[in-house]
């Protein structure tokens, strides 16, 4: 039996410039994922999660980094996520972006994005779709996860 029953706005956008983030539709080229989230290396990024109806967001992870949580108001959390460091994609590759994000009291969400990593003055990385907002309409109860049951695209 469902518990808990919310939904996650996630908003990415390239920190400096406020623009969002690019997306490719590569159809089923690769496994499963229809849609190739763009980032670039050496970049700052606004991470944005609002929740309704509002629950406390405890932890956001961005591919194994932790980022530092602010609370913008009820259920509007943020945080920067830096790719610095990270590897630039090689032709044709794609990877598994893995965001974790903890509420309270409603548990674990994970959340995988297909994705690829450009030079930073790569103007690939800034083609395509924009992303002003993936929402996740979501379920949990008490085992500690939260199940996505929807994601939409806007």
């Amino acid at each position: 039996m469902t518990k808990y029953a919310f939904t996650v706005e996630l908003c990415v956008k390239e920190f400096s410039s406020g623009d969002p983030l690019a997306f490719k539709m590569d159809g089923h080229r690769f496994d499963g994922a229809l849609r190739t989230l763009k980032w670039s290396t050496d970049q700052t990024y606004a991470v944005k999660i609002t929740t309704k109806p509002a629950t406390e967001v405890t932890r956001i992870n961005v591919n194994g980094a932790d980022l530092d949580i602010t609370k913008e108001k009820l259920g509007v959390f943020s945080g920067n996520w830096n790719t610095t460091g990270s590897e630039i994609s090689k032709r044709g590759t794609r990877f598994p972006l893995i965001f974790l994000v903890d509420f309270a009291p409603e548990g674990q969400m994970r959340v995988e994005f297909q994705s690829k990593i450009y030079s930073k003055n790569d103007s690939h990385a800034v083609w395509g779709h924009k992303m002003n907002a993936v929402e996740f309409k979501c379920c949990g109860d008490d085992d500690g996860y939260v199940k996505i049951v929807d994601e939409s695209y806007k």
